[in-house]
């Protein structure tokens, strides 16, 4: 039995063993939430057709192309994802991350299902407010295929790269793949690239060799207002926040918004303050940046780097400088952060526990190139020498002092 939770507009199960509804009304529940987060889908321009060929009663399609978005029965759709009974009832509980079902191959698909998977992580995490499904039961699927992903799920790519500084080669034929839709850790020690790669992806590098490819389009065949516009949808949260020391944390979070779009004033006002809400630095907006402990201006940054709403965010060692439990606090942050826009979200660092605490996608980088790559579960279970020696900190293997 189902009951409407307190404030919420949305049915919530009476306990934890309730069972949450069929996957159509599910669905209809979550939309009808009319959170900031669920709004936000429209912006993916598609419909989707959940089908379970089996159990047709349990069929639904999202129309994402409307405002607001809608559920209907079986019908045609752009995208269609084909599930089994079960999978359904996961979905519908907000316990199946479609994302790495899809990358595994555990969930057939056809059509452009990368729009899709840019919008899955808010999908889930509304139906499982909606059944209250604790996080941490969502079922990530292991073993994806070996070899090259298809193209139309990667959200970056590298091919090929290279680029040195005179006679220092830092990415030495880089092939990276980053699906879309989920939260991917780029790990390594110091020095083997990683930084650099990110320069690469929003075109701040040329590469000497190679490409780089954001949703199949590579940078070297756009022009430069091209770039200039691809850049607005990628939000970059730096190492130390890179607040300007001359604004206020509200006017540093404006910034964007004003550079960007044409918002009137108190459209830009509400933006920032829920942006700032959201980071927990709803009483803060006043303050300098001189006056805000690093996690604070680590937070300030991840503000303003979403505020524009990017559907790629870039994290550059988000956790240096921070002790282990305001780490493990900006991971859970940037796990929710994640969760309430969607999109691809790339971390690099070179902090293992942290990789372990968010990472659904892994890359190990080493000497410029990519060692090992999948879902994190693989990677993390992983024999290789080095990913083995890196992981677990130990001092013998290949990584040495000078490596």
């Amino acid at each position: 039995m189902l009951t409407a939770s307190a404030g919420s507009g949305i049915p919530a199960a009476t306990s934890p063993e309730a069972a949450p509804p069929p996957l159509p009304a599910a669905l209809a529940a979550a939309l009808a939430s009319g959170s900031h987060a669920v709004r936000r889908l429209c912006h993916a321009k598609t419909s989707v057709a959940l089908r379970v060929p089996d159990t047709p009663e349990l069929s639904a399609t999202l129309l994402l192309d409307r405002r607001p978005c809608e559920v209907t029965g079986p019908e045609p759709a752009e995208i269609e994802l084909v599930l089994s009974a079960q999978q359904a009832a996961q979905v519908a509980a907000g316990r199946l991350a479609l994302t790495t079902a899809v990358l595994c191959g555990d969930v057939p698909y056809s059509g452009p299902v990368r729009r899709f998977l840019a919008v899955e992580p808010v999908v889930r995490a509304a139906l499982a407010e909606l059944a209250g499904t604790d996080p941490a039961a969502v079922t990530r699927p292991a073993g994806a295929p070996s070899g090259t992903l298809d193209p139309e799920l990667l959200a970056i790519e590298t091919r090929g790269l290279h680029k040195s500084f005179g006679r220092t080669a830092v990415l030495e034929g880089l092939d990276l793949q980053i699906p879309e839709g989920v939260i991917s850790v780029v790990l390594g020690p110091s020095g083997t690239g990683k930084s650099v790669l990110l320069q690469h992806v929003i075109g701040l590098l040329a590469p000497d060799a190679g490409d780089v490819l954001i949703r199949g389009r590579p940078l070297s065949r756009m022009r430069r207002d091209e770039i200039l516009a691809l850049r607005r949808g990628i939000g970059v949260m730096f190492q130390d926040g890179a607040l300007f020391s001359t604004m206020n944390v509200f006017d540093n979070v404006a910034f964007p918004l004003r550079q960007h779009t044409s918002l009137e004033d108190h459209q830009i006002r509400e933006l920032v303050h829920e942006h700032l809400a959201q980071v927990g630095l709803a009483a803060a907006g006043d303050r300098m940046p001189s006056q805000l402990s690093g996690g604070m201006r680590k937070r300030a940054g991840l503000a303003r780097a979403l505020v524009l709403a990017p559907t790629i965010m870039l994290c550059d060692e988000p956790d240096s400088g921070l002790d282990p439990v305001r780490t493990a606090l900006l991971g859970d942050l940037l796990v929710e952060q994640h969760a309430a826009f969607g999109g691809t979200m790339v971390v690099v660092t070179h902090n293992v526990p942290l990789a372990r605490r968010i990472a659904e996608h892994v890359s190990v980088l080493w000497r410029g190139r990519v060692v090992a790559s999948g879902l994190a579960a693989d990677v993390f279970s992983s024999q290789a020498p080095f990913v083995q020696q890196f992981l677990s900190g130990a001092a013998e293997g290949p990584l040495g002092m000078d490596a």
